[in-house]
Parts: C-alpha cells; sequence; structure tokens
C-alpha cells in the first residue's frame, strides 16, 4: 500500500478506528483498575564516614573519610534487605506483615563512587510504601550499630523522604492505557484493511464499468432529505439529478419508446428515489412524465407524492375495478402525474403480465415519458417481467452496499426476462476521496463478460406494445 492509499484508507475508516482504540484503551484503564494494586515509594539514604582528626592534619582525614565510604557503602547494601531490617520494620511501624514477606519487597541499589543508596519499597497503599521506605533507613543504621559496635564509624541518615518524592502504581495505569492506544489502533487497521481486501461493493463510476461493462448513467449523493419524500426540490440533489436526466435523456434518444423501467437488485437500493427524482427533473424540462408504481407487493411512493396510501391505482386498473382517469393522481409538479399501485393484489406478478398492463403503457407512451418502479430484481420477477414492455431498464445500486456480483446478477436477469439494460445508477453516491480503493485495483470476480447485441435489442418492449390495442382514456398531465 502506498501512503496515499494509507491515508485515504485513514479518512474512510476514521470512525472506525477512532472506536477501536476508544474501546481498547478504556479496556486496558478497567483491567488496570481491576487487577489487584500495588505501590512502590523510594527514599534516599546518605552514609556519613567519621574518622579520628588529630589535631595538626584535617586534610588527611577528610581524605581518608572519603576514600573509605564509598567502599563501605558496597559492604552495608546487604543489611538494607534484610530481614533483621524487616522485622525492625515490622515492630516499629506495627505492620499486619511478616519479615520475610517485607524483606522481598525491598530493594536497595547505589551508583558507583556514590554515598547515597537508593531504597524502594512495595506495599498496597500509597502510604504505607512510603512509611516502609524511610523506616528502613533509619532501622538498616540501628541494625549496623548493633552488628559493629558503637565505634563503627558509618552513620546512615535519610537525606530523601519517601514523602517528597511519586509513589509508582503497578499495574501502571498510564502504561496500560498506552498499551490500549497502540493495541486499539493495530486492531482497527487490521480490521479495516481485512474489510478493504473482502470488499467487492460498487462505489463508483470506475467501479461500475469494470463490474459490468455497463455505461454509468450518474449517481445520487447521500442525503438526509430523502428520507422525507424527494418531489421536493432538494438543493444537494439537483444538479447529479440534472446529470442523471442529460445521459438517460441522451440514451433513450437513440431507440423508439418512452417507457422506462427501474430497476434495482435488493429493496432498500434506492430505486425509488431516483425513480421519483429522476420524473421531477424531466418534468422541469418541459416534458410530460408519468410515474408508475409498479411494485405492488410493497408500496412507498404515495409518501413520496404525498397522497393518500388508500386510494385506487394500479391494482384496481389491472383487475378492471378502476378507469384511468380515477387512479391517474396529477402533482404539485407541473406535467407530472402518478399511478399508485394501490392495494396490494394476491397475483401481482400476473397483473403486470396482463395485456392490460401491455396497453396501458401503450397509452401512456403515445403522450409522455413513463418511468415504472419495481420490486427489487432479487425476491421477485416483477422486474423482469415489466422490463419486457420497456424499452429500456435502469439499473440502480447502492454504492457501498451492492456487490458486483450482485449488480451482475440482477442484469443478467433482467436480461434473460426480455429487458434491455439503459445503464446503471448509483445511489448514496460517496464523494471525492470516499470513492477511492486505497489498495487500488479492480474486481478480480464477478466481471460480466461484454453482452451480445442480440441480448441487448431495444425494440421488445415496442414491439409488444404495438401488437396491443386499448380502449382506455388517457387524462395526461398537461
Amino acid at each position: 500500500m502506498t501512503l496515499a492509499g494509507f491515508l485515504t484508507l485513514t479518512r474512510q475508516h476514521v470512525g472506525t478506528l477512532l472506536l477501536a482504540v476508544l474501546m481498547a484503551a478504556g479496556a486496558a484503564a478497567g483491567l488496570a483498575l481491576v487487577l489487584p494494586a500495588s505501590y512502590t515509594a523510594e527514599a534516599v539514604a546518605y552514609l556519613r564516614v567519621t574518622v579520628p582528626i588529630p589535631a595538626d592534619d584535617n586534610t588527611d582525614a577528610y581524605y581518608a573519610a572519603t576514600q573509605m565510604a564509598p567502599l563501605k557503602v558496597d559492604a552495608v547494601m546487604p543489611v538494607f534487605t534484610s530481614e533483621a531490617v524487616a522485622q525492625r520494620v515490622v515492630d516499629s511501624l506495627d505492620l499486619d506483615s511478616t519479615a520475610p514477606k517485607v524483606a522481598r519487597s525491598l530493594t536497595a541499589f547505589h551508583e558507583d563512587d556514590a554515598v547515597t543508596v537508593r531504597v524502594s519499597a512495595r506495599a498496597e497503599s500509597a502510604d504505607d510504601a512510603r512509611r516502609i521506605a524511610d523506616e528502613v533507613v533509619r532501622q538498616t543504621d540501628t541494625e549496623l550499630s548493633e552488628l559493629e559496635g558503637g565505634s563503627y564509624p558509618i552513620e546512615i541518615v535519610l537525606m530523601t523522604s519517601a514523602a517528597l518524592a511519586e509513589v509508582e502504581r503497578t499495574p501502571s495505569l498510564t502504561a496500560f492505557v498506552a498499551a490500549g492506544l497502540i493495541a486499539g489502533l493495530a486492531f482497527g487497521y487490521a480490521w479495516v484493511l481485512l474489510r478493504e481486501l473482502m470488499d467487492n461493493s460498487v462505489r463508483g463510476s470506475e467501479d461500475v464499468r469494470n463490474a459490468t461493462r455497463m455505461p454509468f448513467l450518474g449517481g445520487i449523493p447521500k442525503a438526509k432529505a430523502l428520507d422525507n419524500g424527494v418531489v421536493d426540490v432538494v438543493p444537494e440533489l439537483e444538479e447529479p439529478l440534472r446529470d442523471l436526466r442529460t445521459n438517460v435523456s441522451a440514451a433513450l434518444g437513440r431507440v423508439p419508446g418512452r417507457v422506462l423501467v427501474v430497476a434495482s437488485p435488493h429493496a432498500g437500493d434506492g430505486r425509488s428515489t431516483i425513480a421519483v427524482g429522476l420524473a421531477r427533473v424531466l418534468a422541469a424540462l418541459g416534458q410530460r412524465v408519468v410515474v408508475v408504481e409498479g411494485d405492488l407487493r410493497h408500496p412507498s411512493l404515495s409518501l413520496a407524492f404525498r397522497c393518500s396510501s388508500e386510494s385506487a391505482g394500479l391494482a384496481h386498473l389491472l383487475g378492471g375495478r378502476a378507469e384511468l382517469d380515477q387512479v391517474l393522481v396529477h402533482t404539485r409538479v407541473e406535467r407530472l402525474a402518478f399511478i399508485p399501485a394501490g392495494e396490494c393484489p394476491p397475483n401481482p406478478s400476473e397483473l403486470l403480465a396482463s395485456t392490460r398492463m401491455a396497453a396501458l403503457l401503450e397509452t401512456l407512451a403515445g403522450t409522455c415519458t413513463v418511468i415504472v418502479d419495481t420490486p427489487p430484481v432479487d425476491r421477485f420477477t416483477d422486474a423482469a417481467v415489466l422490463a419486457r414492455r420497456a424499452d429500456r431498464v435502469l439499473m440502480v445500486a447502492c454504492a457501498g452496499r451492492t456487490t458486483a456480483e450482485e449488480l451482475n446478477d440482477a442484469i443478467k436477469a433482467v436480461e434473460r426476462g426480455g429487458g434491455s439494460i439503459l445503464g446503471v445508477a448509483l445511489n448514496r453516491l460517496p464523494v471525492g476521496w470516499r470513492t477511492k480503493r486505497p489498495l487500488g485495483g479492480t474486481f478480480g470476480s464477478g466481471v460480466r463478460e461484454e453482452p451480445k447485441p442480440a441480448e441487448i435489442g431495444g425494440e421488445a418492449g415496442a414491439r409488444q406494445r404495438s401488437a396491443s390495442t386499448s380502449s382506455m382514456s388517457s387524462p395526461m398531465p398537461s
């Protein structure tokens, strides 16, 4: 991976990385607080050597003392950590412990040519650790005096009390949290790298072309306003929708008829969002547009168009229980009409494959551009059935969720049913660096072969419509 790829990976997954780091640091801090803690305090002892000083030779006496002091330090070091001193400490401080245990908790250290000794004591509380460290220094002087007699020239005094130094906690909360941060960051990067390696989703135009060999017609960025319906103008979506309108209009202009089926591999891919948005911007261009809700199983467009979901709709029309003028809804958008699904029938596939549906599309296409919303391709055959009645099919995928294999399977299902794919549009399309693949490369599997001309003939829908007759009236949007 290049440095640019690493930076892109970090930017794309910064939320995941932060979560991993915070969780690991929190777990490490919790572990440090839960584990039994001990505290280590350090006191500094000074070895003072006293030698007889003749009245006429002060310089030689001082020199002898300075030479003797470093040599005596090595001799008295074992006394600091002896059990004898530890017993004196236990008795002096009235500790609830034993001399061997206290002796094991003591350490003493001195540097070469120095007359100071650093004495460390470990205890279950910071206060006890300080008291023990200081008392060890005092009791070591007492023990040496008894061992050597009153004329012993070495005196051990407390130079720096443990109360003046910081107490070290074990386990160290700071060390545990630092280790947790490092471990969390490492785990976070390992996780996002694994996800990146396994990710076969389509993210942008290059992915679509590499995975399907189909034209990329446009993409709609992620926007919160989509949740409230897309009949109203959403500023951040207008330019992407106009680009999609331009590409779709140019492609449809090369084939006869004006019936466009909008399909997608899965539910929630944004098929209905793009169908309604495209219809609105086509109407804004001056075209008369009718949106037909061909999803008779789980209709949802009534919310987008803000009309009653209980009114008569396509199911009533195809069942012979209503006329076209009774189900056609003129929306607030000029030149844009809508045919809702109506009630959910027990046989939606049969109704959509009926001659009434063919006649309806023939009637509407005579004066309008018809956009038909369909159920997801992966669950039902309705989209393939409607694709045979249309001139072209616009396949919609969800960027970052729909995989190349799923998109190819949906395209093949439509083509096996006799439909012809116009191109692919992406919903929730990321922008800028979010579309880049940090590891580079393209899809290694699921790449579709170039379709043969016979497989994408665009005349099927027009031929089927021309073979049907209709007596329906056509109150088209004006």
